[in-house]
């Protein structure tokens, strides 16, 4: 991911005591960097850049901006494969998860996640229902499809920041 240096005042000491914090990051010290994560890792055979001994290893160093600003961490697939086979029971896949929250809290969200969400606070639902389909649905005799807006606008205004 990353190979040039990095400053030591740039480091995040307590970067790692905030992954080991929430209820999913707890086991990332376990890790003793087997990299049976890596090996077994799908994405990993496509982008090689994709590893999860490093982006583990970035984390226990306190490379915040970078591992949380990184692309690759929306890469994973979600197949668990690296929670299946990891000897220490690791479990990256949900560390994954506690830094892909963290990122979309401090900005650093893809913009197709955000327009997502935008869309769900605006109605409700992830994708815009098209004209075609509301008709298709009425010549059906289909009750309409409607997204509940309301209830997805309030659970996006708690869950901010």
């Amino acid at each position: 991911m990353f190979d040039e240096a990095i400053s030591l005042s740039k480091l995040d000491s307590k970067f790692l005591l905030e992954v080991n914090s929430h209820r999913y990051g707890r086991n990332i010290n376990a890790c003793f960097a087997c990299g049976t994560c890596s090996a077994g890792c799908p994405i990993h055979r496509v982008y090689p850049e994709y590893n999860p001994r490093r982006i583990i290893r970035m984390v226990k160093l306190g490379m915040r901006t970078e591992v949380l600003s990184s692309k690759h961490i929306w890469y994973c697939s979600t197949c668990q494969t690296c929670k299946e086979r990891c000897p220490r029971g690791v479990g990256f896949f949900d560390i994954l998860m506690v830094l892909k929250n963290m990122a979309a809290r401090d900005g650093f969200a893809p913009p197709a996640l955000i327009e997502q969400a935008r869309q769900v606070r605006q109605s409700g639902l992830s994708v815009p229902i098209q004209e075609i389909w509301v008709n298709k649905r009425k010549e059906l005799s289909l009750r309409p499809l409607q997204g509940a807006w309301e209830k997805a606008a309030r659970l996006m205004e708690i869950s901010q920041p």
